[in-house]
């Protein structure tokens, strides 16, 4: 396994090689994540991990975890999800025509493995014999985001496998803890006060999506408007970066939304610059790219018309002595203690470090 610097992404990220997964152990897998959690970016180049192995793989970082999924389960506490899959296909349901619609997108987009009873989300432009897009984000250009960026439990970290066809298009990175560092106290001081509230904004991380993967996405990204983020967090890894989700930030709060673009424009100016971001130019399928979703944005160039990349979702529970705290605020630290322990009762997710004051049912 070798270990090298990305040109690009400040003082984070890092290429690792000569990674095999066929003879990889779990103690050097978590070492990886190790490595990881100090890089934010992580991209295993030429690997031969097979997309069917990507749960069982991340799932020893920590639980997959999926806001829609606890949308689900919330709102309709008494069926499994594939008692409501089952529902959703049925004539007589108790789904809402949306929701209906929203577990049909989610079915979709995922590739199942009946060997291994493995399931992941694909990422794909391809289309079936009827046109309908195979997965999700099926065309063009994919501007700046974070997954789940409006959302105060989102997911912390995101793997991505190039599976097929990803020569001509790349991944792209920035991360935002080196601009923390940078600027002044005073700003500093701003920026560690700052709350904003989200909003999903139709086409702008997406320009020209459809409308039923626009579903998708306003469930994925933001699924009720209003929700009130810090700024400032930290990452699994104990590093502190703005959590600046540009695709679902509305306002500050306590500012107007002339006020608060104002203030935008200007952090946009000084953090959107090649010093914090890099993209990654696939020359070959097989590459594994493991991002943060806290601190770290991510977008896609190039040609993606018959590109199949598969994507988990995930925590990094067993990477932690301790429950992870994003937020320095006590009152969202407070607020995301409630929440997150109802994330794991409704799911039952089984790894998840909880706060100690906290048990799951």
């Amino acid at each position: 396994m070798k270990v090298t610097k990305i040109p690009g992404l400040g003082r984070y990220g890092v290429y690792i090689d000569d990674v095999d997964f066929a003879k990889l152990t779990t103690d050097e897998w978590m070492e990886i994540g190790s490595i990881h959690m100090q890089n934010l970016v992580t991209i295993i180049r030429n690997c031969n991990l097979k997309w069917a192995d990507m749960s069982a793989w991340l799932s020893k970082f920590g639980d997959k975890r999926y806001a829609l999924g606890y949308y689900f389960r919330k709102k309709y506490p008494n069926h499994t999800m594939q008692e409501l899959i089952q529902l959703a296909n049925s004539e007589n349901s108790l789904l809402s025509d949306d929701d209906r619609l929203k577990i049909a997108n989610m079915m979709y987009m995922q590739e199942f493995d009946p060997h291994t009873g493995s399931n992941v989300t694909k990422v794909t432009g391809k289309k079936d014999e009827n046109g309908n897009p195979m997965g999700m984000f099926a065309n063009g250009d994919l501007d700046w985001h974070s997954n789940e960026g409006g959302s105060l439990t989102f997911t912390p970290g995101v793997a991505l496998l190039a599976s097929e066809n990803v020569v001509g298009s790349s991944t792209g990175f920035l991360q935002t803890a080196d601009f923390y560092e940078t600027i002044s106290d005073s700003f500093r001081s701003e920026l560690d006060d700052m709350v904003i509230e989200h909003k999903f904004f139709p086409g702008k991380t997406t320009p020209g999506l459809d409308a039923d993967q626009e579903i998708m996405m306003q469930a994925n990204q933001c699924p009720v408007d209003g929700i009130e983020i810090p700024m400032v967090i930290k990452s699994p890894g104990g590093i502190t970066g703005l959590h600046y989700s540009v695709n679902t930030a509305s306002c500050i709060k306590g500012l107007t939304t002339e006020q608060s673009q104002r203030i935008f424009d200007d952090i946009e100016k000084q953090l959107f610059v090649d010093e914090y971001i890099y993209d990654h130019w696939y020359q070959n399928d097989g590459d594994l790219c493991l991002f943060d979703n806290s601190i770290t944005l991510h977008r896609r160039l190039g040609d993606t018309s018959n590109r199949l990349c598969h994507r988990v979702q995930h925590d990094y529970s067993n990477l932690q002595e301790n429950f992870w705290q994003p937020y320095i605020h006590p009152e969202y630290a407070a607020r995301y203690e409630r929440e997150i322990v109802d994330f794991v009762n409704t799911t039952g997710v089984k790894d998840f470090k909880l706060p100690s004051s906290y048990k799951a049912h």
